[in-house]
């Protein structure tokens, strides 16, 4: 940041080995928050400040001005007519909500004057935007006895020792984000290369030195202390600012949450499929806030981490166990054998899996998509051949038949994968494996010549073949299935490679879902 077009006064001593560190990069002087921030920061925990007071903090900033009124007036607020002045905005949109608006657009505007590589900053700002959202959103929804603008700041600004390290020092930061690739966990690395100091201590440090509150310093903390109770304010803020931040930065990583959402799921009461929502919703309120924000956003690709958390985030059985299947489960015969030989393609298969990702959150059409997708599937899972069928409901009779394929089949052998789903049909044909699949919506693999599990018009199909089906099911009702086979019966797949199919076919139900959203 340019100091000499930011005049502030430090507020009090940096420590010792914060000094040193700055030395150590030539600066003669640590950084200084400019005074539009520090004023716009201080409103978050002044309940007497007023709406001409927020006005006139951001009118002493001519850009700031132009882009608070550039984003209140944009499409993200859907106003019916043009707002033209800051008190009309807070008189429209509230207090809060313009606050929380000037202050990020402020706070990263300062950052950015720095003149750091754009890339790298941007995506940090971006990150720690989603999470100040996000912890807004679970202080409101939960009813957390945390104020939902304190949570906005706090979590916001949980990551500013990362953020003054890529800005002021980036050989440092690039040295520490090496040695975390190679494993090492980020606390570790940025001990050893900045000589004693975590970025946790470092943002403290500096915040200390904005003379920001001390509920934002504590709030840096790393892996802080379960709250004493629910009326803990301090507690519960410390653990939303730091679950938020983990969590965006897991899922913009694509590492697993598991584990985080384990140790948060009772305490802020959230769930997977919330933690989906939370994120989609987080991305939609960030991209128009600011340039920067949407730069970072786009850089991180982050609505294709969110599809890639929705797809492994489920709780994938390839069968179901003897013990936990339901009585009229499938004989004995049709159980596949354990995995044994891993095939060479899971480098592949994630390079595939994060293509059709990224696809599937642009303008795509979808019978390319299908065709693609099939092609993948055989390549990363070694099969043979490929059958993407729909159930059609007809006049008299449902059935499923195939749209298309992959590998050793042509157009007429597809048009004649057909199978009858109506309940005369399986009544008279219980054995019958592809119903049973869709019905219970479950993964399965028939070994070759198993006998009387496929109907006669698919016998010739099958001859000599491992199956394996997997239905494709919206809302746990089945409306297609993804058609498999291989001729080497001793060729199995590994964990790996079961795991990758199951992705590549839920690929093919989002695609599913999102083209009956446009519809």
């Amino acid at each position: 940041m340019d100091n000499d077009s930011i005049p502030a006064e430090p507020q009090q001593e940096a420590s010792e080995k914060l000094t040193e560190i700055f030395a150590r990069v030539n600066m003669s002087d640590l950084p200084a928050m400019s005074s539009h921030v520090t004023d716009l920061i201080t409103l978050t925990g002044d309940k007497k400040s007023s709406a001409q007071e927020l006005a006139n903090i951001i009118l002493k900033d001519y850009s700031l001005t132009n882009k608070v009124l550039q984003v209140v007036n944009s499409a993200f607020y859907s106003l019916a007519r043009t707002v033209t002045s800051i008190s009309r905005a807070i008189t429209i949109l509230g207090f809060d909500a313009i606050r929380d608006l000037a202050i990020p657009i402020a706070l990263f505007e300062d950052f950015l004057k720095s003149g750091v590589e754009k890339t790298g900053i941007s995506k940090l700002l971006a990150k720690s935007f989603l999470s100040g959202l996000q912890a807004r959103d679970l202080s409101e929804k939960k009813s957390l006895k945390v104020i939902p603008e304190e949570a906005f700041i706090c979590s916001l600004l949980h990551s500013l020792g990362k953020i003054i390290a890529c800005l002021y020092f980036p050989d440092m930061f690039r040295e520490i984000e090496a040695k975390v690739q190679k494993g090492i966990s980020e606390e570790d690395a940025s001990l050893e290369v900045l000589e004693g100091l975590t970025y946790s201590q470092l943002g403290m440090e500096i915040a200390k030195f904005w003379n920001l509150s001390e509920k934002i310093v504590a709030s840096m903390e790393i892996v802080p202390e379960e709250p004493e109770s629910a009326f803990d304010e301090l507690g519960q803020l410390k653990n939303l600012s730091y679950f938020t931040n983990q969590l965006v930065d897991l899922v913009c990583h694509e590492k697993e949450i598991h584990h985080l959402l384990k140790t948060y799921s009772e305490m802020f009461s959230i769930d997977i499929d919330e933690v989906v929502v939370m994120m989609n919703w987080s991305v939609e309120n960030a991209e128009n806030i600011s340039r920067t924000v949407s730069f970072g956003l786009n850089k991180l690709k982050v609505r294709s981490k969110i599809v890639l958390l929705e797809l492994t985030s489920k709780n994938y059985k390839y069968i179901p166990q003897k013990e936990d299947a339901p009585k009229d489960s499938l004989p004995e015969t049709v159980q596949p054998d354990e995995p044994e030989t891993v095939l060479p393609n899971e480098d592949f298969a994630n390079k595939f899996i994060h293509e059709m990702t990224e696809k599937l959150v642009e303008s795509f059409q979808v019978n390319d998509f299908y065709k693609e997708l099939l092609g993948g599937i055989c390549k990363a899972g070694g099969f043979d051949r490929a059958i993407l069928a729909f159930v059609k409901a007809q006049s008299t009779k449902v059935v499923l038949t195939g749209r298309m394929g992959h590998g050793e089949i042509d157009k007429q052998g597809i048009k004649a994968f057909e199978h009858k789903l109506y309940s005369s049909f399986m009544l008279a044909n219980p054995k019958l494996v592809i119903p049973r699949s869709l019905k219970l919506c479950k993964d399965m693999a028939i070994p070759a010549n198993t006998k009387d599990v496929f109907p006669e018009g698919l016998q010739e199909l099958v001859k000599d073949r491992t199956v394996y089906l997997l239905p494709i099911c919206l809302n746990k009702k089945p409306i297609g299935l993804l058609y498999l086979d291989q001729k080497d019966a001793s060729r199995k797949l590994s964990d790996q490679q079961l795991k990758s199919v199951r992705l590549m076919r839920d690929l093919a139900v989002m695609a599913v879902r999102k083209m009956r959203d446009k519809a």
